[in-house]
């Protein structure tokens, strides 16, 4: 008992200390980026409570509370708002990939989650949600990448939670079950490719993280979230951690980091497939295989990073 609860007291008084520096942003409008929620270690648990969650498949993370504010990023149908200030028909709040930033009121949720510690991560662009297993009766869409709280499991099919409205089920084959929120196997870079390359052709979209767009960093940071790995959210920030790669011994699932417009500092980020090749998510080309020579990658290529074994 002691050990858990020391578990708990140290992940308040995180949580505490993340709320006080949080509250120093309260007086700007403006959209923030912060380190992603601590994580509770492995088998401490906490009281479930209610709180705002995403309703739809994807919302915006707005800069400002504007519909035609810069987007920031988006977050995945479940995903957890933790309020920070509510101005008429916006929210601001922090989601899980660090930002705080606004979002509309109408794709939130105010839920309890249910006490089950088991995910189902979608590693599909596109699952179908069902109102029964194996039927007709369609109850929305879960994207690449969302992980929902398992309920139940009936055959080839899983029963998941959404905030707001009735469980719905999911086909096993479009999933995988993450027991106690955590994959249980080891995964490799090529494990990463395979999760972009579902992706591809999806077209660019500033801050998204979906197949309805998705800019670079959103391409890489879905494709290690879905192996066991949560990324800075941004290229500059994930090109800070992770382990330095000379160029000369580059691996697939390696990513590697451009500035195309002669600084110092990422701007551009791709997922190394090997023979000079990389999947990136481009500007007015969207998810695609570029090259390493090419001339704008080449003068801009400012190194790698490793991430996984």
């Amino acid at each position: 008992m002691f050990k858990g609860g020391r578990y708990i007291s140290i992940y308040y008084f995180i949580i505490a200390l993340a709320m006080v520096i949080a509250g120093g942003f309260l007086l700007s409008r403006q959209a923030k980026r912060l380190p992603p929620p601590v994580q509770l270690p492995p088998g401490a648990t906490t009281p479930r409570a209610e709180s705002w969650y995403v309703g739809v498949a994807v919302a915006d993370v707005r800069a400002n509370p504007d519909q035609g504010a810069e987007r920031v990023t988006q977050a995945l149908l479940g995903d957890e708002v933790k309020l920070l200030r509510d101005e008429g028909e916006w929210l601001q709040g922090q989601v899980p990939d660090g930002y705080i930033g606004w979002l509309q009121k109408g794709n939130l949720v105010r839920a309890t989650p249910p006490l089950a510690r088991d995910l189902v991560a979608v590693r599909v662009p596109r699952a179908i949600l069902y109102k029964e297993p194996g039927s007709d009766a369609q109850a929305g869409e879960a994207l690449l990448g969302t992980d929902l709280p398992l309920l139940a499991q009936k055959e080839d099919w899983l029963e998941v939670w959404l905030p707001g409205r009735p469980p719905a089920w999911l086909s096993q084959q479009e999933v995988d079950l993450w027991p106690g929120g955590q994959l249980t196997d080891k995964r490799s870079g090529s494990d990463v490719i395979k999760v972009a390359e579902r992706l591809e052709g999806v077209a660019y979209l500033w801050g998204g993280v979906s197949l309805y767009g998705i800019d670079c960093s959103g391409l890489t940071y879905i494709a290690y979230f879905l192996n066991g790995v949560k990324l800075p959210r941004d290229a500059d920030l994930q090109f800070k951690v992770g382990r330095p790669v000379a160029r000369k011994d580059l691996q697939p699932g390696d990513l590697v980091f451009f500035n195309t417009s002669g600084g110092t500092q990422p701007t551009h980020v791709g997922i190394y497939t090997g023979n000079g090749q990389f999947l990136n998510s481009r500007s007015r080309q969207g998810v695609v295989v570029s090259r390493l020579d090419e001339p704008s990658f080449s003068a801009g290529y400012l190194g790698a990073r490793r991430y996984l074994p």
